[in-house]
């Protein structure tokens, strides 16, 4: 197991080492409490979600739904995203 530090900014914001960035070759990311520790769980990049978005594409006549919609909604319902 490798520990590496970040500072948190005034602003709650920190920056991902770049080593950690690279392994998680996504630009999102979600986070995760148990108990006293949290954990930071990529998610994947819209490539490698192709395919994925057939449910939204076959209704979106019914729904009206545009591919960046249908793209949002299936990534909050997924990962649980409000």
């Amino acid at each position: 197991m490798k520990v590496m530090k970040a500072k948190i900014s005034k602003k709650g914001q920190i920056t991902i080492p770049k080593e950690i960035r690279n392994e998680l070759n996504s630009d999102y990311v979600e986070f995760i409490k148990e108990g006293d520790r949290i954990f930071i769980k990529r998610i994947p990049s819209v490539e490698e979600m192709a395919g994925s978005l057939n449910k939204y594409a076959k209704n979106k006549s019914k729904t009206g739904l545009r591919e960046e919609d249908a793209w949002s909604a299936h990534v909050k319902e997924k990962y649980r995203i409000p």
